[in-house]
């Protein structure tokens, strides 16, 4: 549902985080803080998609745009025997980034916009719900449907999954008591105790026990910066993404590409056409390149010069698909975004990287850990490869466009290589056709390359695309598959609008079960 206020909009991937968020808000908290204990209240309720132990990349807004990049680095060694995994123990081989990006953004939020809410305030409703339950979502459901041999095989996440041995059904509570003992102690003691304090003790003793090559120091030496964004000049306006080792750079890259190509009549086959092949060039660089722009002299933003953006429009063939046989990258996420009264914007989109993360909950901490070390390359020569101290590649990437007169759109999803791909038909509908928030939500999407299930390397549409654009994309030499219509396939996204009159608007996807709330009229 569409939410709209003159004054606060959220909108978030599960309705009690949702309300979190706006109690927030309606406390005298700005968007920042509405973002904290959402994002707080997700580790309880949507524990398979997002938690403390994950990253985190926040896009700002107020007279400017700002990122922060909490990404977790790699450690002194690699896990035993030498090898990431895909999960269990060996995949434990970054640290998490999520809550040193807390810390940052809630020191712009007290510093510079004011707050007076302290961690007690922000974490309060999740520690409650952790520790009394809630109602099991139907994504977790889900999920756990799809992964019960790797839940089984995992059994921490038994305690997730399972009560007295049976699977959580429909209606039954998830209760995490050691999660809410760990929000607790952060409450008190704030989330520095997350890298250096007790909690930190905890985690180095879980690491040794699972062998998986981090400790106490890499903790203590992961960070979360502000970081300029990246962006491009596009259509009347300005888009702004994160910078690598953020794939944000190729969504940029796609998106100023589709300035030199026709304006494409919305819906067509020549529509979907120039965004496919415009993200595949992007996905194939993506491939080759991306890394953590600190272990090189890597000049990233020289790729999104008017000369180099000409180049990747040049090789989109306008008649041809171009062979696709890359290897795709599923992962899950969660993006949220809330506008507080005074016009603030915060967007924050966290993740586990795959469902479920690594499968592996530290000690008693109810703290489920990330499996984003498998984003390296395990070619050794790959710019992407495993060192020491290293960050991966990342495929988290939110987006922001500031248009010249003055409105403001702030958008993002889940999905891995799906992120660019629907980020790419979010920004055509609502800058190219100027279309609102609900109907760009609405708009049918495609995915190139594999889903969560299955590995094949097609072309998937949403089934209410018009039979006559699919038999012309089929003609044009992309191989199709048809997906449901709203298929969760293609994200779980979300978008808020700032109009030039003063309203606000905020909606999560007609996907998933997110919602949206505007903030009542004083």
């Amino acid at each position: 549902m569409l939410a709209e206020s003159r004054r606060g909009v959220i909108c978030t991937p599960h309705p009690t985080a949702t309300a979190t968020g706006m109690r927030m808000l309606e406390a005298g908290g700005n968007a920042i803080d509405a973002m904290l204990a959402a994002s707080a209240m997700l580790a309880a309720v949507y524990p398979h998609m997002t938690g403390l132990g994950g990253d985190a990349l926040w896009m700002i807004h107020d007279r400017r745009v700002r990122t922060i990049v909490g990404i977790g680095q790699a450690g002194q060694r690699l896990p035993s025997g030498g090898k990431i995994g895909l999960r269990g123990p060996s995949a434990v081989a970054t640290t998490a980034g999520a809550l040193a990006s807390w810390k940052v953004a809630q020191t712009i939020s007290r510093n510079e916009w004011g707050s007076r809410l302290g961690w007690a305030d922000l974490l309060g409703d999740a520690t409650e719900t952790a520790q009394h339950g809630v109602e099991i979502s139907a994504s977790q459901l889900f999920w756990q449907q799809q992964r019960k041999g790797l839940i089984e095989d995992l059994p921490d996440l038994h305690r997730l999954c399972k009560s007295d041995g049976n699977w959580l059904q429909s209606g039954d509570r998830l209760r995490q008591p050691q999660l809410a003992d760990t929000l607790s102690q952060l409450a008190r003691h704030g989330v520095d105790d997350f890298y250096k304090g007790e909690l930190a003790q905890a985690f180095a003793e879980a690491f040794a026990r699972l062998d998986c090559g981090l400790t106490r120091q890499d903790l203590a030496a992961t960070r979360a910066e502000e970081v300029e964004p990246i962006s491009v000049r596009y259509r009347q306006g300005r888009l702004f993404n994160v910078a690598p080792p953020c794939q944000g750079l190729y969504t940029l890259q796609a998106m100023a590409a589709l300035q030199h190509m026709p304006v494409p009549e919305n819906g067509s086959a020549r529509y979907y056409h120039y965004l496919i092949e415009s993200i595949k060039q992007g996905l194939l660089r993506r491939n080759r390149e991306l890394h953590d722009p600190r272990s090189s002299d890597w000049d990233y933003a020289a790729s999104l010069s008017e000369a180099n953006i000409a180049g990747y429009a040049e090789r989109v063939d306008e008649q041809r698909a171009a062979p696709w046989a890359e290897s795709g990258r599923p992962a899950d996420t969660v993006w949220m975004a809330a506008t507080d009264a005074e016009g603030r914007t915060a967007c924050l989109i966290q993740s586990l990287f795959h469902d479920f993360g690594s499968g592996c909950i530290l000690g008693d901490t109810g703290v489920l850990w990330q499996n984003r070390a498998a984003g390296f390359n395990a070619d050794p020569g790959h710019p992407n490869a495993w060192a020491p101290g290293k960050r991966p590649a990342h495929t988290l990437n939110p987006s922001c466009y500031l248009a010249d007169n003055g409105r403001r759109l702030f958008f993002g999803t889940q999905g891995g290589d799906g992120q660019p791909q629907t980020q790419m038909v979010l920004a055509t509908q609502l800058v190219d056709f100027a279309r609102p928030i609900d109907q760009a939500l609405r708009t049918p999407r495609f995915l190139l390359g594999r889903s969560f299930f299955d590995s094949t390397d097609n072309l998937k549409l949403e089934a209410d695309i018009e039979p006559s654009v699919i038999r012309t994309l089929e003609d044009m030499g992309h191989e199709v598959e048809i997906i449901p219509s709203l298929s969760p396939y293609t994200g779980q996204a979300g978008a808020i609008a700032i109009e030039t009159d003063g309203r606000r608007f905020a909606m999560h996807d007609p996907r998933g079960q997110g919602n949206s709330l505007g903030q009542r009229q004083q």
